[in-house]
C-alpha cells in the first residue's frame, strides 16, 4: 500500500516525495488539448503560406502557354511542360495542406483513377530506392469514381510512402486497382462494407508488417511506429478521413515479417454514355470581341500576366494595383468597362468594398473575384456581391471560360 498526502492545491501526492500523483485521464485530456492547439496554429500558418505560394505559382502557370507558343525546339517544349507540371504539383500540395489544416470541403468530379495511379507510379520510380521493386497493374475498363483527385492522389502517396518505409532493406511494392461488385453476403464480412459497385485500390508490400499491439492505434492522429524524426503520425489518419469523406472504406491485412496490404474501396460512379462522350470532347476557347476589362490585384506579376492573357485573346484591358486605384480608374471609364476582375485581399480597399463602390457607380458592371486563400470562405464573399469566383492559381483556359461565361451568361429558361 502506497500512502499519499494531500497537497495544498487539493491534489494527492506520494508519501515521502511531495510530488503530485498523475491522473491518467487528465494527462490524456491535456495532451489532446495541446494537439488541438497545435493543429489550430498549423492551420493559421498554412493559410498564410498558401496565400503567398499561390501568388508565386500563379504567374508561372499563366506564363507557360505563352512560352509554349514561341518555343519550337522539342527540348524547350519539354522543359516548359516540366515547369508547368511542377507548378501544378505545387498547387496540389498547397490544397492538401489546407484540406488537412482547415478541413476544406473536397471538390468532387468524375475521376479516372488510372491517371492518378500512373502519376503515383512515376513518383515512386523517380524517388524510391532502387532496392524496392514496383509492380503495377489495372484493367483497361477500370470504372471512374466521383472524387477530389488531389485528395485521392494524397491517399495513394501516403500508402505508398508507408509501404516504402516498411521495407528499409528492400522488397516489392505492388500498386494496382480493380473493379468489384459486392453482394450483401460479401459486404457483411468486410468492416464498413456495403453492397454495390466499387473500385478497389490495392497497395501491398513485403515489409516488416504492423505489430499486433499497434493495430488498434494506427488510425490515430500523431501515432506512428516509425523512429523519431521519421514520421508525423498523420499519414494513415489523413488517409482514413479522406476515404470516409468519399463514402468508402479500407480493408487491412498484415503479418509480422510478411508484409501489409491495404485495400481502399471507393464507390464507382454511374456514368451515362452522354457523360462519357462529353468527357473526351475538346474544349473550345472563346475569344473576346473588344470588351474592356479592369484587372485589379496588388501582386504585380499576377496583374500583368492576367492582363497579357486577356489581351492576347481579344479583350481590352486596364489595370490597377489596389482598390483605391481601381476606383479612380473606374470613375474615368465607368461607361466603357464591361467587367471588373478583382483580388479579394488587397491593401487600402479590399475586393468586397471595391465591388460595393463599383455597383453603386454602375450597377450593370459585371464582377469576377479571385483569391489564393481557402476557396470556401472566399467563394461566399464573392457570392455576396454577385461575382463569379476564381481560385488562384488558375489556368488560362479557366480564366477565359469564366470571363466569357460572366460577360455572356446563358439565358435562364423558366419552367412553364
Amino acid at each position: 500500500m502506497n500512502p499519499s498526502l494531500i497537497c495544498d492545491d487539493g491534489s494527492e501526492a506520494k508519501a515521502g516525495t511531495g510530488l503530485p500523483l498523475v491522473d491518467p485521464e487528465k494527462k490524456g485530456a491535456d495532451e489532446r488539448y495541446l494537439r488541438a492547439q497545435r493543429l489550430e496554429s498549423i492551420g493559421m500558418l498554412a493559410s498564410g503560406i498558401a496565400h503567398d505560394l499561390n501568388n508565386v505559382l500563379s504567374p508561372i502557370i499563366l506564363a507557360a502557354p505563352i512560352l509554349r507558343e514561341h518555343a519550337t525546339n522539342p527540348e524547350d517544349l519539354r522543359i516548359i511542360t516540366s515547369l508547368e507540371k511542377s507548378a501544378e504539383r505545387g498547387v496540389d500540395l498547397v490544397r492538401q495542406i489546407l484540406s488537412f489544416a482547415h478541413g476544406a470541403a473536397s471538390v468532387p468530379q468524375l475521376v479516372q483513377i488510372k491517371h492518378l495511379l500512373r502519376e503515383t507510379l512515376a513518383v515512386m520510380r523517380e524517388t524510391f530506392p532502387k532496392s524496392i521493386a514496383v509492380e503495377f497493374g489495372f484493367p483497361d475498363n477500370l470504372w471512374p469514381i466521383m472524387a477530389d483527385p488531389t485528395q485521392i492522389h494524397q491517399v495513394l502517396l501516403n500508402l505508398c510512402v508507408n509501404a516504402r518505409d516498411a521495407m528499409p532493406d528492400g522488397g516489392t511494392l505492388s500498386l494496382s486497382a480493380e473493379n468489384c461488385l459486392l453482394d450483401d453476403g460479401t459486404a457483411m464480412k468486410l468492416e464498413g462494407g456495403k453492397p454495390g459497385a466499387w473500385v478497389i485500390i490495392r497497395v501491398e508490400d513485403t515489409g516488416v508488417g504492423i505489430p499486433p499491439e499497434a493495430l488498434s492505434r494506427i488510425w490515430e492522429p500523431f501515432f506512428t511506429t516509425k523512429g523519431a524524426g521519421k514520421g508525423t503520425g498523420l499519414g494513415l489518419s489523413t488517409v482514413r478521413s479522406i476515404v470516409e469523406n468519399h463514402h468508402g472504406f479500407i480493408n487491412l491485412k498484415t503479418q509480422r515479417g510478411q508484409g501489409t496490404t491495404f485495400r481502399v474501396y471507393l464507390p464507382a460512379a454511374e456514368v451515362s454514355q452522354k457523360e462519357r462522350r462529353t468527357e473526351v470532347q475538346p474544349v473550345k476557347r472563346e475569344n473576346g470581341n473588344g470588351e474592356m476589362i479592369l484587372v485589379v490585384d496588388d501582386e504585380p506579376q499576377i496583374k500583368e500576366m492576367t492582363a497579357a492573357m486577356l489581351k492576347r485573346n481579344g479583350y481590352r484591358v486596364l489595370t490597377a494595383g489596389d482598390g483605391a486605384e481601381a476606383v479612380a480608374t473606374f470613375a474615368t471609364h465607368s461607361r466603357d468597362i464591361d467587367l471588373v476582375i478583382t483580388d479579394l485581399v488587397m491593401p487600402n480597399l479590399d475586393g468586397s468594398a471595391l465591388a460595393a463602390i463599383i455597383k453603386h457607380l454602375n450597377p450593370r458592371t459585371k464582377m469576377m473575384a479571385m483569391s489564393g486563400l481557402s476557396s470556401n470562405g472566399s467563394n461566399v464573399r464573392a457570392e455576396r456581391f454577385g461575382a463569379a469566383f476564381l481560385y488562384k492559381p488558375f489556368k488560362v483556359q479557366a480564366l477565359l471560360d469564366m470571363v466569357h461565361a460572366t460577360l455572356h451568361p446563358k439565358p435562364v429558361i423558366e419552367a412553364a
